[in-house]
């Protein structure tokens, strides 16, 4: 019997308070990151979509994604997990916010508790034990969503294919062969879900994608578009430019 850990590093823990503030922007940690809100309420906007966030949710981001705080009128306390875990699938859509339970609360009060214990043997094995318990927890959660969920829409697995291969600049028939759908079941389903064109909603997810990247990544101009898919840094530079008004550059100062 295998005894490895699923869990192949801890990238950060923290108990961490944010006082009242209007707006801010940043970016998530490599990696996996779980934030339990202990206290206090705010606005987010991430993965273009807006949460009102209360006491008890946990928030959920993989690798680094570009996070906006839309404001808090009190402070903010929140409990906070990083790591990094290849067998741990990313959450869906539908869990990057949800309410958490009894048992969540106890694994994070026990990351906190483990986290203030001198360092050695005895800490690194309380910390692996809290986060295991949270994370079985959080398959336990998934799993009951996926038998109550109903099925994801043509446009939904869309998007998700667009969000997780970056470099997939489809054409319209490269879209539809990667969905088994017709070009106009693809056309429909796009048009129902955001009211726009595929190449619209394409080209509108790769730009916000891009500002996110220029504003708080170190990668260049040139390697956010290989990134996005570009084959040439022009190209982007004058779609970028075409529908911001603004040239890339234009938010690295």
């Amino acid at each position: 019997m295998s005894t490895s850990s699923p869990i192949e590093s801890i990238t950060g823990l923290w108990r961490f308070t944010r006082g009242p503030s209007s707006s801010a922007h940043s970016r998530s940690l490599p990696g996996h990151l779980l934030h339990l809100v202990r206290s206090g309420a705010y606005r987010l906007r991430t993965n273009q979509r807006e949460y009102d966030i209360r006491a008890g949710d946990v928030i959920y981001y993989h690798e680094t994604e570009d996070v906006e705080w839309l404001g808090n009128a009190t402070a903010v306390v929140f409990d906070s997990v990083g790591f990094m875990s290849p067998s741990f699938e990313p959450l869906g859509a539908e869990m990057r916010v949800f309410r958490s339970d009894a048992q969540m609360r106890r694994a994070f009060d026990g990351l906190h508790s483990a986290n203030l214990m001198p360092e050695g043997f005895a800490r690194r094995c309380a910390i692996y034990g809290a986060l295991s318990m949270l994370l079985s927890r959080i398959e336990l959660m998934r799993a009951g969503h996926a038998v109550q969920a109903r099925p994801r829409s043509a446009w939904s697995e869309a998007e998700r294919i667009i969000r997780e291969r970056k470099w997939f600049r489809p054409t319209l028939d490269q879209l539809a062969e990667a969905l088994s759908l017709g070009r106009a079941s693809v056309v429909r389903a796009a048009r129902k879900a955001t009211g726009q064109s595929p190449m619209q909603r394409i080209r509108d997810i790769r730009i916000e994608e891009a500002k996110g990247l220029l504003k708080y990544s170190i990668l260049s101009i040139s390697q956010v578009a290989a990134y996005l898919g570009y084959g040439r840094v022009h190209e982007f530079s004058r779609e970028f430019r075409k529908h911001t008004g603004a040239a890339p550059s234009s938010l690295r100062r």
